[in-house]
């Protein structure tokens, strides 16, 4: 029984996510709205260090045009913290990641794309829409 599960979930494109995962992943749902990205469909997983770069504790690959994209995190087995401060810190590569998929668009020639780039982030930053 135990197989065809794992068969059902590998057909259906996933696995049931760990408990650490499923915190990541609310993590990321809470920034998201708070940086204005609601409209991304954003997966997050966990890597072991030697799929990362060197000196990382996480990475992102994204779409900017299908808004689509994948956040790794430093798997807990790897990171040389715990509790509290592993917790906090894997919540920073998610928003350090979420901000390089905001600020990339910098390198667009359009300035109202970066200007809308700033403005998320000073909303972000400020918890709350500006007047103007």
């Amino acid at each position: 029984m135990r197989a065809i599960a794992t068969l059902l979930l590998c057909a259906m494109g996933g696995f049931p996510m760990s408990p650490v995962e499923s915190h990541l992943d609310r993590q990321l749902k809470t920034w998201q709205r708070r940086l204005g990205m609601d409209d991304w469909r954003l997966t997050i997983r966990l890597v072991r260090q030697n799929d990362l770069d060197k000196n990382t504790w996480g990475n992102a690959e994204w779409d900017p045009k299908g808004k689509t994209g994948t956040i790794s995190v430093l798997d807990p087995v790897d990171y040389n913290l715990r509790g509290a401060d592993l917790r906090l810190d894997m919540e920073c590569t998610i928003v350090h990641e979420l901000v390089h998929m905001q600020v990339a668009p910098f390198d667009a020639p359009d300035e109202n794309v970066r200007e809308d780039v700033v403005n998320h982030i000073m909303t972000a930053l400020l918890n709350r829409a500006c007047p103007n």
